[in-house]
């Protein structure tokens, strides 16, 4: 059952994140479904730890996107009542996904296998996030020491980018995994600059994971 004690506006943020997927400004929000997250808002969202907020660019605009736990918040979402005082659009809304939640529990499909990033469920990113701490360990000089992605990849030749990066992102939403842009970007090489990731308006060249 859904959170009572989430606005309609917080609702609608958390399920305009998972139409789009990926992570989104307020811009994109506005000019791909109509709706903006205000301040008020994202505090609550990221408080509850459904969705993660960070600013980026020379305006220092908002962008946000889903945790782990914000997908599986959205999932109850889809099965939940309309919220009281709804309007007839909204209650209609609420009537479809009750009856599309439906279908997903008896076929067994979680959001994650219908709302997906290019033609790939994100729920494939999860997969390999073994494998990538794995990979880590090997190759840091200690934990928390940084790895660049260069040498990460090769580790993932079998691979196929799209799915490492996702998983890459969806790693790094834990606290004690970062990916972090070179400070010193003249040392970047060819080679390390192809294998950046971009992420928060910016290019990260490497992964760090601290000891649990």
């Amino acid at each position: 059952m859904a959170d009572p004690h989430l606005t309609l506006p917080e609702r609608s943020a958390l399920l305009a994140l998972m139409i789009l997927v990926h992570e989104a400004s307020n811009a994109n929000l506005s000019d791909e479904l109509g709706i903006r997250i205000k301040k008020e808002e994202r505090e609550h969202l990221v408080e509850l730890g459904y969705v993660k907020a960070w600013q980026t660019g020379r305006h220092r605009a908002w962008v946000h996107e889903l945790t782990d736990e914000g997908w599986r918040r959205c999932g109850d979402e889809l099965g939940s009542p309309a919220p009281e005082r709804a309007t007839r659009a909204t209650r209609l809304q609420y009537a479809l996904t009750r009856r599309f939640a439906a279908f997903m529990a008896r076929s067994d499909l979680r959001v994650a296998d219908i709302f997906v990033l290019g033609d790939k469920p994100i729920a494939q990113s999860v997969d390999i996030t073994d494998r990538i701490r794995a990979a880590y360990t090997e190759l840091a000089a200690a934990p928390g020491v940084g790895v660049s992605l260069a040498r990460l990849r090769r580790a993932f030749a079998d691979v196929a980018r799209s799915d490492l990066d996702a998983a890459l992102l969806r790693l790094a939403l834990e606290p004690k995994v970062r990916l972090e842009p070179e400070f010193n970007q003249k040392t970047l090489t060819p080679a390390d600059r192809a294998a950046g990731l971009r992420t928060g308006g910016e290019d990260v060249h490497l992964l760090s994971i601290e000891q649990s």
